[in-house]
């Protein structure tokens, strides 16, 4: 199990819980905009008068932008911090919802909901998680549940709430006012304070000495620092011309270097990561199915569009429930967190073997609120494992990148999953799909943890034949010299 250094001690509470509150605010607003297009896919389809595919081009478009843009926010942190990167999402998010607002085709929506929608909501998720994990240590599985527990509640209450918005507003009326309530994201990024690290305090003597020598260094120095001052001025007023001329190679040297540092290289060939980016396909695999096929298939097993409706509040419930709950429990250490990411996907597995052939209302209610409370864990023990794996300074590129992978999965099984029910005439074969990749994600987590063990044995073994063939080096050049000694 590898560990992250840092410069600074992780205060484990604080302000670290106004970090917490930051985290929810973004998944809340994240995670909302995304489920409640649910709400807006049919608002769009009646506005426009679009196909079915052509209007859920904007939920897919929506899903590869937010997952690029996590990408982007990671190199954003590096450049300019966590507050600047979450601030500008906030911004972004809330110009975007208010354009889309005013549109009056689905071609503009692609862009303004889809692309800039999903692109400013997206930077803000990897800022708030990486900045959770430099505020927490030994409460950081419980820390990120809470945090990350505004996805089921973004789920649930702006599915919800749209809905209502729609209804009294119109779509256009529901994208104003969500624009003001995403410019909450500026809020969060204004809580995400830099955690300042230990300034020790000078001892009081020497602190008296330097300000009684102080005002005698002053009053000498005040001559030839102005001259200095002068000469200053004279050298930068030349080189001010020099210094413009450079702009515009500083300016293309900073966007290569943020495509540069969107990804971490050792990671994408370390096997404990790469097992992980498996897990994530087997994972997108399995939600993405279920979240956008779930009520279709709720409407298949003959259950009425008004009870169907709430397929979507009660994932979020389960969500809500289910972030918290798993990161009291990793957090109390008892479970190793690559086992219990393990024990979640293998629950989706078996959730949805148990929905696919019980088809009454209550059944399948109980089984889409156990598969969101047991989705919503393993989306939340994400970055847990790459800290435990890898440590905190890879959570955000780790993080980053296992959701890019699902992003990308995630958007050709959608499709995949719709053409096999029209080929078959049922969901089964999909599910059966789907339990399949739970079943491969299961083995793969539980393995994780023999796998760093082995990985941990081999480099220990090339380090003792690295020490042996040193020290056997340094014998038979000791030896050299007693025999050349020796001959003389």
């Amino acid at each position: 199990m590898a560990t992250g250094t840092s410069e600074t001690t992780a205060p484990d509470g604080g302000w670290g819980w106004f970090i917490v509150i930051a985290t929810f605010i973004s998944t809340f607003l994240s995670s909302g905009n995304f489920y409640s297009f649910g709400v807006l896919y049919v608002a769009f389809l009646d506005a426009f008068g679009g196909t079915k595919s052509e209007t859920a081009w904007i939920g897919s478009i929506f899903l590869l932008t937010f997952v690029t843009a996590t990408a982007v926010s990671t190199a954003l942190v590096k450049k300019i911090g966590h507050r600047p990167t979450v601030m500008l999402s906030g911004v972004m998010a809330t110009t975007s919802l208010l354009l889309s607002s005013f549109a009056t085709s689905l071609y503009q929506l692609y862009f303004t909901y889809g692309g800039l929608v999903g692109f400013g909501v997206g930077l803000a998720y990897i800022p708030c998680i990486d900045m959770t994990s430099k505020y927490f240590k030994k409460k950081l599985s419980l820390a990120l549940g809470l945090g990350m527990a505004g996805t089921g509640a973004g789920q649930f209450l702006l599915s919800v709430g749209n809905q209502l918005l729609v209804d009294t507003y119109g779509w256009r009326g529901m994208l104003l006012i969500l624009s003001a309530v995403s410019f909450h994201l500026c809020v969060a990024g204004a809580l995400l304070r830099p955690l300042q690290p230990y300034q020790p305090i000078p001892n009081k003597d020497i602190a008296l000495k330097e300000s009684e020598h102080g005002d005698d260094i002053d009053e000498v120095g005040q001559g030839a620092a102005e001259d200095i001052a002068m000469s200053e001025r004279e050298s930068s007023e030349k080189e001010n011309g020099k210094a413009r001329k450079c702009d515009l190679r500083r300016c293309a040297a900073f966007f290569t270097s943020i495509l540069t540092s969107m990804y971490d290289k050792e990671m994408l060939v370390h096997p404990l990561f790469l097992l992980q980016l498996l897990i994530g396909v087997g994972q997108a695999i399995g939600h993405a199915t279920v979240s956008i096929h779930v009520v279709r298939r709720f409407r298949d097993f003959g259950i009425p569009a008004t009870k169907s409706a709430f397929v979507s509040s009660f994932n979020g419930i389960g969500q809500l429930i289910g972030r918290p709950l798993l990161g009291a429990i990793a957090n109390t250490g008892i479970l190793k967190p690559h086992v219990l990411y393990g024990i979640a996907m293998a629950t989706c597995g078996a959730g949805n073997l148990f929905g696919m052939y019980v088809e009454s209302f209550e059944a399948q209610i109980f089984y889409i609120t156990v598969f969101g409370m047991s989705m919503g864990g393993y989306f939340l023990l994400i970055p847990v494992v790459v800290n435990y794996f890898h440590g905190k300074d890879k959570i955000r590129h780790g993080t980053s990148m296992v959701l890019q992978a699902q992003g990308i999965v995630a958007l050709l099984t959608s499709p995949l999953a719709g053409y096999m029910r029209d080929k078959y005439g049922g969901y089964e074969q999909a599910f059966w799909v789907v339990v399949g990749a739970y079943a491969v994600c299961t083995a793969c987590a539980f393995s994780l943890g023999a796998v760093d063990k082995y990985l941990g044995r081999r480099r220990q073994k090339q380090a003792d034949a690295t020490i042996s063939r040193t020290v056997s080096e340094a014998g038979n050049s000791e030896k050299s010299s007693v025999e050349g000694v020796s001959s003389v």
